[in-house]
């Protein structure tokens, strides 16, 4: 990955080494973080334009940590900004990174903790969920093989049934509003389970969900 360091210029980070990449440096809004935490993200924006050498445009988002960012061009810099709302169906930008580091830092602890390699899922991919998880119940998790429009993540609560037809089918995104907790899970490759409640959580891998395909398919 090309070199570049970050530059701490009042309440923001400004990147050094990218303007011939991109064309233009970062700004981050520090709002706290440590430039370590901040490359976490920057770092994974760098090495995608580098592998694909595309030109990065204004306005143009990009899919980070299960989360969306959004570039804006502003003088000699290009500010990140993450989603922060879905407001009659139009998306809402600011100039922050609290969920994109909060979320991909986590992916990648828990991924290098139970030695797997992270297959981040996007946000407009969708997930069947039981309706407690949305109410706060225990989780569990397992992760199969499925198309593309989906992340293969099923999470139920304890109460669940066996019936999938029960569970709802929804984008990440929604997901991940109502339960934050959830987004270090969803990089687990396929074949991993979870089981998180108010006292414990634990991952595992599970051959037999290795083997298996959709539970599913559904659009």
């Amino acid at each position: 990955m090309i070199s570049y360091s970050l530059i701490e210029l009042h309440d923001i980070f400004v990147t050094n080494g990218l303007k011939n990449l991109l064309g233009r440096e970062f700004a981050i809004n520090k709002m706290g973080y440590s430039g370590e935490d901040v490359k976490v993200v920057t770092d994974r924006v760098v090495l995608y334009f580098e592998a694909e050498g595309r030109e990065l445009q204004s306005l143009q988002t990009f899919g980070c940590g299960s989360w969306m960012l959004q570039f804006i061009f502003k003088g000699m810099y290009i500010e990140l900004h993450e989603l922060k709302d879905v407001i009659d169906g139009h998306n809402k930008y600011d100039f922050d990174l609290t969920l994109s580091i909060s979320f991909l830092k986590g992916q990648l602890e828990i991924c290098n903790r139970h030695g797997a390699k992270p297959d981040i899922p996007l946000i407009g991919q969708k997930v069947a969920v039981s309706k407690e998880i949305y109410e706060g119940s225990e989780v569990n998790g397992v992760r199969y093989k499925s198309p593309s429009h989906m992340t293969g993540w099923y999470l139920t609560s304890n109460s669940y049934k066996g019936d999938i037809k029960s569970l709802s089918v929804d984008h990440l995104y929604h997901l991940l509003k109502k339960r934050p907790d959830l987004a270090k899970f969803m990089a687990l490759p396929f074949g991993y389970r979870f089981y998180k409640d108010f006292k414990e959580e634990d991952v595992w891998l599970d051959e037999e969900v290795v083997k298996a395909t959709s539970l599913f398919s559904t659009e």
